[in-house]
């Protein structure tokens, strides 16, 4: 049995989105650039015999960097399916999918939240019935984002944003460009009294200041559009 290469990249990228609808996870849209870099790399494991994600002495953002895809976030899969019998197509979709999902590291970056496009390239190897499969996950440079907080308090200022901690010098101000959506917390009060925690957008401004009380209160300015 002889399998339809196109047919099994699309079944790939259903499956994948399939089991992220499960995870509650949001669809992944094809980008055909994703799929170029994924393609060329499965024909180089092909060819070569050779099986990682440096075979070639590039990382998966090197490859796609190379072929005109702008990522902040880029992530690689990828599956070496061998039957003698040959596959159906959706069989050789589903060989790869059930492996990754078997494999921690895969199954991470299946289920990656971040990410929004997805790339697939599944190459025959020159032996019979030996087949490459390589999946890009990408997030696109154009979702980054960038915002400032600026400190007009007497004292330091104790933040957070994605995982890490932050301290910001009095009279000082810093701008963050970030590629995931994460929430900003400081150690401080926001305006009536609530906790100091925002989502965070491009071009948000954040001010720190000194209350009457010597409380720190922050100020949230969003850009206006």
């Amino acid at each position: 049995m002889t399998p339809d290469l196109p047919n099994v990249e699309i079944a790939i990228i259903e499956m994948t989105n399939g089991f992220r609808r499960q995870n509650k996870l949001s669809e992944l849209k094809r980008n055909r650039t994703l799929d170029q870099a994924a393609r060329a790399f499965a024909s180089y494991l092909a060819r070569t015999g050779k099986f990682s994600h440096t075979a070639d002495g590039r990382r998966p953002a090197d490859r796609t960097k190379s072929v005109g895809y702008k990522h902040c976030r880029i992530s690689e899969n990828l599956a070496l399916n061998v039957d003698s019998r040959g596959f159906r197509s959706r069989q050789l979709a589903r060989g790869a999918i059930e492996g990754w999902k078997k494999s921690p590291p895969h199954r991470k970056a299946m289920m990656d939240p971040y990410v929004t496009e997805i790339g697939v390239g599944v190459i025959k190897a020159k032996r019979e019935h030996r087949y490459l499969s390589v999946q890009l996950f990408g997030r696109p440079r154009a979702l980054q984002y960038q915002f400032t907080i600026r400190n007009m308090a007497g004292k330091r200022v104790g933040y957070s944003h994605t995982g890490r901690h932050h301290e910001l010098p009095p009279r000082t101000e810093v701008q963050h460009t970030e590629c995931n959506p994460a929430s900003l917390r400081f150690k401080a009060k926001r305006s009536r009294n609530r906790r100091a925690e925002f989502a965070t957008r491009d071009g948000d401004l954040f001010v720190v200041r000194a209350s009457r009380l010597g409380k720190l209160v922050v100020e949230h300015y969003p850009r206006v559009n």
